[in-house]
């Protein structure tokens, strides 16, 4: 189980057009990974719209949106929403990447509304979770990256 103050467990990701990501890439800069369960869906796609409002906000960490949809899915979801929020597939092995953040739901095969924040070293600043109907709250991760950059502990 991951925990705060923990390294970020070594994963990689898909990105669109055939990249990938790995836990390396996410290093130098701080992360926010935002797990989200279904590409599309009323509440996931009300939160990469939040997000999108609030990257500003949420400056200067990189925002990740990660699901378990394929890699294509995720890119005509972020197109037709029109967001500049990057997005990545945890489509294979399915949901390793949420497992290894302690986000994946194995009842349903899919992640939980998890969010954490990694420092510019990797370890694990914050993490928060809401239950599943519910969205998650984009002020609570924009005050956890403003606590990481005046360096306290969050």
């Amino acid at each position: 189980m991951i925990a705060v103050g923990a390294l970020a467990p070594q994963v990689r990701l898909a990105l669109p057009f055939g990249h990938g990501l790995t836990s390396q890439d996410l290093r130098g800069t701080p992360a926010l990974l935002v797990f989200l369960p279904l590409a599309f869906s009323p509440i996931c796609t009300g939160e990469l719209r939040a997000l999108q409002g609030a990257l500003k906000d949420l400056s200067p960490a990189r925002v990740l949106v990660i699901s378990c949809d394929p890699a294509s899915a995720l890119q005509a979801w972020r197109e037709s929403e029109a967001v500049s929020v990057e997005v990545a597939s945890d489509f294979w092995p399915h949901g390793s990447v949420a497992d290894a953040f302690g986000a994946f739901d194995p009842e349903r095969g899919w992640p939980r509304r998890r969010t954490v924040l990694l420092d510019g070293e990797g370890e694990i600043a914050w993490i928060d979770e809401v239950p599943p109907g519910h969205s998650r709250d984009v002020a609570l991760a924009i005050a956890a990256v403003s606590r990481l950059g005046a360096g306290s502990v969050v």
